[in-house]
């Protein structure tokens, strides 16, 4: 006589509640796996900063000195003014060399090129041309292909936590550039030029006034809101020539460069009209002079309200570069005040450093 024997399986609620469990074991565990990402993420931009740092240093060895935080070819004519005094304009940089006009606007990273290893790059970027003529039409490699400079990506330039290749085009869209049509060539970092105003709102160009200009804006009290300024004063500006000695406060209390702002959200901005556009949209491009390549210290980290500053995508933290090569960690809640005497060089205050 045959037996059938019973097999004996998974009911339903026993499978809901395998299902559950896994659920929550996975709940569990993701939140834990993003933050081995990010925090491999934030050591690969803290080791970009480290490179920038060091191509600076060998750069100031190499020369003895630091190399000018944006290029502004003299005019005679007064061409670059405004009611407040001199200026390195945006068109610099982002017209066509015409009528024999002698253009520039480069950057202080396109000078340390051979530092971070990009020396092959370096070799085809032409001194005579600004940086819109250097990308535009592009110069042919011995290979045959087309070598647009101020157009290539360059990984040493981009946080990993804010974007990669497949990012970048989103956030070009949302920013200045020296020319509109450019989508590659961005940049995530920027050299400090001190602690007061260093730009313009519009159309951004980067003050570089005369001594009588910048005292014409001292009070009485003998102090300048700009950066030029000996008590504001950071170690990179326009056609700057810092050196070593000159950051008196202590290499090691002096931020050279750091995370900077870059705006990627148009949308949003847009459908709010309590916020000025203007003021928030970020310049970008890592050849381009100005506050694509430069930040101020005179407004607090992540605040999301200016251009010009620091801030990053890192949870709660902006990563910066000192004068002496170190990379350090410094919290978005930093006092204000603490904040800007690390982004002056020579204001004579001592600096409780807050790493």
């Amino acid at each position: 006589m045959l037996r059938f024997q019973r097999q004996r399986g998974f009911t339903l609620i026993e499978l809901l509640v395998v299902i559950a469990i896994i659920a929550l074991l996975v709940a569990m565990l993701l939140p834990a796996v993003q933050q081995a990402r990010e925090a491999a993420r934030r050591s690969a931009c803290q080791n970009n900063l480290k490179q920038l740092c060091l191509s600076l240093h060998n750069y100031h060895d190499s020369h003895r000195i630091f190399p000018p935080g944006q290029i502004m070819a003299p005019d005679p004519n007064s061409f670059f003014s405004d009611a407040i005094g001199r200026h390195a304009s945006p068109i610099e940089a982002g017209q066509q060399n015409t009528l024999g006009l002698a253009l520039h606007g480069t950057s202080w990273i396109v000078h340390v090129l051979p530092y971070i290893d990009e020396q092959a790059l370096y070799n085809y970027w032409n001194w005579n041309l600004n940086v819109w003529s250097n990308g535009n039409p592009g110069v042919i490699a011995p290979d045959g292909t087309i070598i647009r400079p101020p157009l290539t990506d360059l990984e040493a330039l981009y946080c990993p936590t804010r974007r990669n290749a497949m990012q970048a085009a989103t956030i070009y869209g949302a920013t200045q550039r020296v020319d509109q049509a450019w989508a590659k060539g961005g940049n995530d970092y920027a050299g400090v030029t001190g602690s007061g105003t260093s730009f313009s709102e519009v159309p951004r160009q980067t003050y570089w006034l005369t001594p009588v200009q910048l005292q014409a804006t001292t009070n009485v009290a003998g102090i300048s809101p700009f950066s030029q300024h000996g008590l504001n004063v950071g170690m990179f500006g326009v056609n700057s020539s810092t050196r070593i000695a000159d950051v008196q406060d202590g290499t090691s209390n002096v931020v050279m460069i750091a995370e900077r702002t870059v705006f990627k959200a148009p949308v949003i901005i847009n459908n709010n009209p309590n916020i000025n556009l203007n003021l928030i949209r970020s310049s970008d491009g890592w050849s381009y002079g100005g506050p694509a390549t430069l930040l101020s210290f005179r407004d607090a980290p992540h605040t999301g309200l200016h251009f010009a500053e620091a801030d990053s995508m890192h949870p709660g933290i902006v990563q910066v570069g000192m004068a002496d090569g170190t990379v350090h960690q410094v919290s978005v809640n930093i006092d204000l005040r603490t904040w800007r005497n690390l982004g002056n060089m020579a204001q004579g205050t001592p600096v409780e450093t807050p790493f």
